[in-house]
């Protein structure tokens, strides 16, 4: 499975997926984020863990993460 065929798909009730979450080592698909209302690429600032410029830092906090959320693979229907 390609991450095209999963970016973008609707997760009913919960929004559309805009990244994947997968395992270190073995590319084993882990989670989701699902985001609500129009998505774009989020550059991966919808994830705590990444660190950048002050002024996208703060935008993503803002704008990008608020409606962001993560959902195990195995709660997703694909």
């Amino acid at each position: 499975m390609r991450a095209s065929d999963v970016i973008g798909r609707e997760v009913p009730g919960r929004g559309r997926i805009a990244d994947i979450v997968v395992e270190p080592g073995t590319m084993r698909i882990t989670a989701v984020i699902v985001v609500k209302g129009p998505w774009g690429r989020l550059l991966g600032y919808e994830r705590d863990e990444v660190r950048g410029p002050w002024l996208l830092e703060h935008f993503a906090r803002l704008v990008l993460r608020r409606d962001s959320t993560e959902i195990p693979w195995t709660e997703v229907e694909m």
